[in-house]
């Protein structure tokens, strides 16, 4: 009965060895696929792989999604908003500008992208490099995006949007996205903004206006762009 008993012991610290073995080694392994995955993710970074996610994404969106704006036309570009719509909107498409949506709309939009970016970041251990902003970005980011949205025009206080030129400035500009405010920007600004909306029509397969109904628009937006401050 003694022996049998050694014996019982025995194997039992033996299994409890080789049990404290295994999860050592699984908790190595472990650490060590973490450490490879944020070792990936530190290395790619929101951007290293945004080129092809932009490429893929303009791909699966077709005229869907605009060519993108220049940062330094960011309103408030050295802002907290700012810099966190750079860090992770490029990620999978090209850098939106705030104008893109009305204030009611953008917690839509956002949400949505967010959902995505937290979809793709948990893809294959996170080694796609697509990260998704932290609940404290994420409202720095849909301040930032309603305090310069696009505001939509009040038809009411433009009777001669029932014009010509009127009409042109509705049927292109809401290809898009809202009729915009004439008083957004100044009469001075107006040109440079149309130029810019044309290339993003031209870019999206939209219909582009000539340049005789271009020339139409852009007298109705000075006509009744905001003055200089």
């Amino acid at each position: 009965m003694r022996t049998t008993r050694r014996g019982i012991s025995r194997l039992t610290a033996g299994a409890a060895v080789a049990f404290s073995l295994l999860v050592s080694s699984l908790a190595v392994g472990l650490a060590r696929a973490e450490g490879a995955t944020k070792l990936a993710q530190d290395m790619m970074g929101p951007g290293m792989m945004g080129p092809m996610h932009r490429n893929m994404m303009q791909r699966m969106m077709g005229g869907a999604l605009p060519p993108g704006i220049d940062p330094a036309l960011l309103p408030e570009p050295d802002s907290a908003g700012a810099r966190i719509l750079q860090y992770y909107c490029v990620q999978c498409h090209n850098l939106p500008g705030p104008g893109m949506h009305t204030a009611a709309g953008w917690p839509r939009v956002l949400g949505r992208m967010n959902m995505r970016m937290r979809m793709m970041g948990g893809m294959m251990g996170g080694m796609m490099g697509v990260v998704a902003p932290s609940r404290v970005e994420l409202d720095i980011l849909l301040d930032y995006l309603q305090k310069h949205a696009q505001e939509p025009i009040d038809a009411a206080k433009y009777p001669d949007l029932n014009t010509q030129a009127g009409q042109a400035f509705s049927t292109s500009c809401v290809q898009c996205h809202a009729l915009p405010d004439p008083r957004q920007h100044t009469a001075q600004e107006w040109p440079a903004v149309v130029g810019r909306m044309r290339g993003h029509e031209a870019a999206m397969g939209k219909f582009v206006p000539d340049k005789t109904t271009t020339a139409e628009i852009i007298d109705f937006l000075r006509r009744h762009g905001r003055t200089r401050e």
